[in-house]
C-alpha cells in the first residue's frame, strides 16, 4: 500500500560481504552468525577389491558394468550426479534392485559414510541488512528511483540463550528506500505508518550512542512500542542512513534509508 516492491534477498551470504560492510567490526558481528559445512565429494576409484565385494551380492560384474560404474563413479565427483540421484544411477548401471543398490554403495564405498563436513566462508544472514547491499547493487540500474524495496523473511542468529524476544531463527520485515532526497527522519514516520495499521499507537524513538558501522555516524535509532498490557516498552524497530563507505563498495551511487521491524 505504500508503494513498496517485495523482493526476495540473498539468505546465504559470504562473509566477506560482512567486513565489506562493517569493517573492523566485523569479527564481532560475524560471532552472531552461523557458518555453513558441506560434504566434500569423494574422489572413489574402483578397485579389484571393491569389485569382487559388489560381486559377493550375487551379481556377476562385465566389463560394461564396471565402465559404467567408472563413469558413475567421476560424473557424481564431477557434480553432474545430484547426492539423491547416486543409488537410483548405481541400480541401473548394475541392474539391481534400488535395495541392493544401497547396500552396495554403503557396505562397498565407505569413503561416502567416513566424510566429515568441511567448513566454508558462507553464513547465513544475521541481519537482513547484509543482503540488502547484494541486492540493491543489482537493482540499481534496474528500477525507476526512488527505489522503494520491502522483504518480510528469516534471519538466522547464534544466540547464547532463546527467550522472548532472542529466538536463533525468526522473522524481520525490512524495507529500503534509495533516493537522494531521503532524509533519517522518514524512518519515523515508516515505523509508524507500519504499526499503526497492527494496532500500535504509543512510539518512542532514540537515536542510539554507538552507531552499527553500515549506517553513517548518529543516524541509526530505535523505536519502541507500549501497548495495552505490555509491562514496559519494547524495542521493535531500527532505522538509519547506509555509510557513504559500505555504499562505496558497492558502487552504490544513492543514499539509502534502512528500515527493520522484529515480526
Amino acid at each position: 500500500d505504500l508503494g513498496f516492491m517485495e523482493v526476495s534477498n540473498p539468505v546465504i551470504v559470504d562473509e566477506n560481504e560482512i567486513y565489506k560492510q562493517y569493517g573492523p567490526e566485523a569479527p564481532i558481528i560475524l560471532d552472531r552468525c552461523y557458518y555453513l559445512a558441506a560434504l566434500p565429494r569423494p574422489d572413489i576409484g574402483l578397485s579389484r577389491g571393491k569389485c569382487e565385494e559388489i560381486e559377493e551380492f550375487g551379481l556377476k560384474l562385465t566389463n560394461e558394468k564396471i565402465d559404467g560404474l567408472q563413469k558413475v563413479l567421476r560424473a557424481y565427483k564431477r557434480g553432474d550426479i545430484e547426492s539423491d540421484d547416486l543409488v537410483e544411477k548405481f541400480s541401473g548401471v548394475l541392474d539391481v534392485s534400488d535395495m541392493t543398490a544401497m547396500l552396495i554403495v554403503s557396505k562397498v564405498f565407505p569413503e561416502f559414510t567416513s566424510l566429515r563436513p568441511e567448513p566454508t566462508r558462507l553464513t547465513l544472514r544475521s541481519h537482513i541488512t547484509s543482503a540488502w547491499f547484494l541486492t540493491l547493487q543489482a537493482c540499481q540500474h534496474e528500477l525507476e528511483m526512488p527505489m522503494k524495496l520491502f522483504t518480510v523473511d528469516v534471519r538466522f542468529r547464534r544466540e547464547q540463550r532463546e527467550d522472548a524476544t532472542h529466538l536463533r531463527v525468526h522473522h524481520g520485515a525490512s524495507c529500503v528506500i534509495m533516493s537522494d532526497e531521503i532524509d533519517v527522519k522518514i524512518g519515523e514516520e515508516m515505523t509508524k505508518l507500519v504499526l499503526k495499521p497492527l494496532g500500535f499507537e504509543k512510539f518512542r524513538f532514540v537515536k542510539k550512542k554507538v552507531t552499527s558501522k553500515y549506517y553513517a555516524p548518529e543516524t541509526e535509532y530505535e523505536g519502541y512500542i507500549h501497548h495495552e498490557g505490555m509491562s514496559r516498552w519494547i524495542e521493535v524497530a531500527d532505522y538509519g542512513l547506509y555509510s557513504p563507505i559500505a555504499l562505496a563498495r558497492y558502487d552504490l551511487e544513492h543514499p539509502v534509508l534502512n528500515l527493520g521491524i522484529g515480526v
